[in-house]
Formats: structure tokens, sequence, C-alpha cells
């Protein structure tokens, strides 16, 4: 599980990027599943947007999007990336 906290913007999303690939690669053949946790999320750029479509088209149903504030759900609903991801 990957906890992304504060902001996912211009300045952080390199980094959270760099994160979950590194997960990936070392999960390897046998990913199943990439759970990130969003609990701690204030806030979601398009950049942050733009990183979850991504991983979305290269990884259909192996990543879980979990306890997504309210806010930042409004804008997955707006932006319709809750339509093209599992998020609890």
């Amino acid at each position: 599980m990957i906890s992304i906290s504060g902001s996912l913007d211009s300045g952080t999303c390199a980094a959270a990027e760099q994160r979950i690939n590194d997960a990936i690669t070392k999960a390897g053949a046998g990913l199943k599943c990439i759970t990130l946790d969003f609990k701690n999320l204030l806030y979601i750029s398009s950049l942050g947007l733009r990183i979850l479509f991504k991983l979305a088209k290269s990884y259909p149903s192996k990543i879980k999007v979990i306890n997504v504030p309210a806010d930042v759900m409004d804008i997955f609903k707006m932006t319709g990336i809750d339509k093209t991801m599992n998020i609890v």
C-alpha cells in the first residue's frame, strides 16, 4: 500500500509517481494490485489526475484507491476518473 498525503500537485507528483512505479516494478509480473491510500490527501491537481489516468490505462483493474476524502472524490466525479479506477 502506498499512502499519499498533503497535496498531489506539481511539487509532489514526480516523487509520488516514482514511488508508485517502484512498487509496480518490485511486484513484477506477479502484480495483482497496487493500493493507493488517499486518507490524508487534501488536494489533487490536474497533474495528479493525469498520473491516475495513466495508471488506470496502463494497469486496468490493478490499481485500487481507498479512503478518498469527499473533496477529492468530488474532483474524481467531475473528471470521470471514478469510472476508470477501482475506488473504495
